[in-house]
């Protein structure tokens, strides 16, 4: 009785085990499915997503070429307009030239705007490489509409021209009835519409008429304190030291170079940066800010304000809701899993007093 007792627990228990064995192989095996179909979901998905690049950037590649050949087509119709004006009995003259040229402006400028809303799924190399082609395509324009439009003989129109006012050699207000024009741009009044040139240790606010809706160009500047109060249409700054530069809304681009040691405070569709170190930019950029061959950037949110810059703002045409300040492509650094050395957040930094600063360079530039 016993012994038949022993038997039938070895058995049950035999039973159990093979049980349990089975449970433990159906379980690994179970387990093992759903990694694999984990695997094969993720690997979907980045094919997926990888295909979607790829078709983005093949479209965009096939659009930008046949866009700049439309532009290259126009440039070369504008030489023939220019042929057919020299022609007797026609009637083309400089106006005809000057609508196609201004065609072609507008046709860069949204070529331009198509590159930079692509750069989300471009390499860095084809965002510098159709970066390139755009500026040929703006110095082939610049370089045929001097040369083809004839220009204007210059004259005496009989207009009163404001005199040069300065009240302190150091401490220059430029408002719209206060111009101290360079003499290269008095010269040539078709190059820019306002340039600051050449300035050392000096505070600098240019505002209103002067200003509001023109291109600025800002060369050659040392340990000087300049203002842009309004908006600008663009800006251009070349090879300054030891600056601040506090701008208003920018309706188009600023594209500054060589820049040492200078503080930017700027809103603006574009920001381009080439050849510069150790500089701090306070931006708003609507569009993604470009660096180039610089070191020791720092970027921070947009700060500068005054009592008509929400109004400026808009006639700027710039999105206040829209800043992209956080998001810089580096032309040096193509690796796209690690950071730029180039460039830096600036965090946990205290606000600038601009009004404190500005103080400061008033006070330094008065006379003794």
């Amino acid at each position: 009785m016993s012994s038949d007792l022993r038997s039938s627990n070895t058995t049950l228990s035999g039973g159990d085990n093979a049980d349990i064995k089975k449970e433990s192989i159906l379980e690994r095996l179970n387990k093992r499915n759903k990694e694999r179909q984990n695997y094969l979901d993720v690997k979907l998905e980045q094919r997926n997503k990888e295909n979607v690049q790829l078709e983005g950037a093949d479209y965009f590649a096939q659009t930008f070429a046949e866009q700049v050949r439309a532009i290259e087509e126009l440039l070369q119709s504008a030489t023939e307009v220019a042929a057919d004006a020299k022609r007797p009995g026609t009637n083309t003259n400089s106006a005809d030239l000057t609508r196609v040229f201004a065609d072609i402006t507008l046709q860069i400028q949204e070529l331009q705007r198509y590159l930079t809303t692509s750069t989300m799924f471009l390499t860095d190399f084809k965002i510098k490489a159709c970066q390139k082609v755009l500026n040929d395509l703006s110095s082939s324009c610049e370089e045929s509409r001097l040369r083809l439009i004839p220009k204007k003989k210059f004259g005496f129109s009989g207009k009163k021209v404001a005199p040069k006012v300065l009240v302190n050699p150091r401490v220059v207000n430029l408002s719209s009835d206060k111009v101290d024009m360079p003499e290269k741009t008095k010269a040539d009044s078709t190059a820019f519409t306002w340039t600051l040139a050449n300035r050392e240790n000096e505070y600098i606010c240019l505002e209103g008429d002067a200003l509001n809706g023109k291109d600025i160009t800002v060369s050659n500047l040392k340990h000087c304190f300049v203002e842009l109060r309004g908006y600008a249409g663009s800006v251009q700054i070349s090879n300054v030291t030891d600056c601040t530069f506090l701008c208003g809304p920018i309706a188009r681009s600023l594209f500054a170079e060589y820049c040492e040691r200078t503080t930017l405070a700027l809103a603006c569709q574009q920001l381009r940066l080439h050849s510069s170190n150790t500089c701090r930019i306070y931006l708003h950029v609507t569009c993604r800010a470009i660096i180039e061959d610089c070191t020791q950037i720092e970027v921070a949110d947009y700060n500068y304000d005054y009592a008509t810059i929400d109004a400026d703002f808009k006639l700027a045409g710039l999105d206040r809701s829209q800043n992209n300040y956080t998001d810089v492509a580096d032309f040096n650094w193509l690796s796209p899993d690690v950071p730029s050395p180039n460039w830096t957040l600036l965090q946990h930094s205290p606000t600038p007093n601009w009004n404190e600063l500005r103080k400061q360079k008033q006070q330094t530039t008065s006379p003794l």
